[in-house]
């Protein structure tokens, strides 16, 4: 009876060893793997974390808006090194994003020489402009139907306006006086023409009537002028371009040139400036054109467009920037058949890059006044094959005598 006792009290007294070192080992183990998760969601804290080996982990944003990781407490000590740790860090940094350059955004202007939409009232009416209107049937569109796809396709076109929209009678005393039927303005709204110089010496033919008409007309119709005080603002694909205009018969117009670019330079990201200068019938520009064009560029001006001698003249690179001396006449009611009828087309390029501008491309289109050449019909039109290598030949010829003459090749 003793022995069995004996034996049960033996028992027991294992079976608690047993037990006692099943809790010992439970707690050995939950004392070497805390309950910690790195996955998605909440993260399970661990019920003690020793000073030093578990740092704090912040999240700073720099002055650029770039995001940092900072780790605190790990001045010293064996956790820095440890691999586990610091693979866990590194999870915990964010991924900058991909930063994708932006595009370069092109803007291109087209640039076109003397308009005269109408005509002198002591012409003979055959063939004159209002003659060939109702040929056509008063077909707006007729006139600038030869380079619309070129005009409707730029971002911007700007030409001479040399006449007035007006029904005033009352006329300047002097030889030629022209004048368009308000209406006429839709010729110009029909060829994609958004903008127009006035800053000539035909804009106050009919007075100052005529002149307030014409600007009625113009803003009615929805096409922007510059010159004679006024300054155009014109925006696309982000790129807002200003148009100055002046008469450039001499220089003593530096100063108002210098002041107006440098007001508009501010506001806008081109500047093109418009002369309306030189002796008529001549294919050189001269001495006033020459320092007024080069002036207006050091002054900041991106391009210069100059018209009045009614004939081509040659083109200027000068410090990287265009000046057009003479664009010759293009839709013009001035004369009913010219003896010279080339002219052209020049299309500027200006590439941005970051809102700045990178590069300044020129394009000569070259044309002629009429679609004919036995008389001018009023119609503009793109010249190709041998006439389009002559008259590009004539202002590589015309270029090239000038000290910082455009290089066509």
């Amino acid at each position: 009876m003793l022995r069995r006792r004996l034996s049960l009290i033996l028992i027991l007294y294992c079976f608690m060893i047993f037990i006692t070192s099943c809790s010992f080992i439970e707690n050995s183990i939950s004392g070497l793997i805390p309950g910690t998760r790195l996955e998605g969601g909440g993260q399970d804290t661990p019920d003690s974390v020793d000073d030093g080996q578990s740092p704090d982990i912040e999240e700073d944003v720099d002055a650029n808006g770039s995001q940092q990781v900072q780790t605190q407490g790990l001045q010293g000590g064996d956790s820095a090194e440890d691999p586990e740790y610091e693979g866990s860090v590194k999870g915990s940094e964010p991924e900058a994003p991909a930063e994708e350059p932006e595009e370069d955004v092109t803007v291109t202007i087209s640039f076109a020489g003397d308009c005269t939409i109408g005509t002198d009232e002591t012409f003979t009416y055959t063939n004159s402009f209002p003659h060939r209107f109702q040929k056509v049937d008063e077909d707006f569109s007729y006139f600038f139907a030869g380079v619309k796809d070129i005009f409707e396709n730029d971002d911007l076109t700007l030409v001479n306006l040399e006449t007035t929209f007006t029904t005033s009678n009352k006329k300047a005393k002097k030889r030629f006086r022209f004048k368009g039927d308000p209406s006429y303005v839709e010729i110009l709204k029909e060829g994609s023409i958004e903008m127009v110089n006035i800053s000539n010496n035909h804009i106050y033919d009919y007075l100052q009537k005529g002149f307030d008409d014409t600007l009625e007309t113009l803003e009615q119709a929805g096409i922007l002028y510059s010159g004679e005080g006024h300054v155009a603002f014109y925006e696309t694909k982000g790129i807002t371009i200003a148009s100055l205009g002046y008469q450039g018969w001499n220089t003593d117009i530096k100063k108002e040139v210098k002041g107006d670019i440098e007001e508009v330079r501010d506001k806008a990201d081109l500047v093109v400036v418009s002369f309306h200068w030189g002796k008529e019938s001549t294919n050189y520009p001269n001495g006033v054109q020459r320092e007024l064009g080069r002036f207006a560029i050091d002054q900041g001006a991106d391009i210069v467009a100059g018209h009045h001698a009614h004939v081509i003249q040659g083109i200027e690179e000068y410090n990287g920037k265009f000046i057009l001396y003479g664009l010759g006449n293009f839709c013009f009611g001035g004369n009913r058949n010219p003896r010279d009828k080339d002219t052209f087309i020049f299309q500027s390029e200006f590439v941005f890059r970051d809102g700045e501008l990178k590069e300044n491309l020129g394009k000569v289109i070259p044309c002629q006044v009429s679609s004919v050449k036995d008389v001018n019909d009023y119609q503009p039109t793109v010249l190709d094959g041998e006439e389009a290598k002559r008259v590009m030949k004539r202002l590589k010829e015309y270029s090239s005598g000038l000290e910082y003459g455009m290089n066509f090749d």
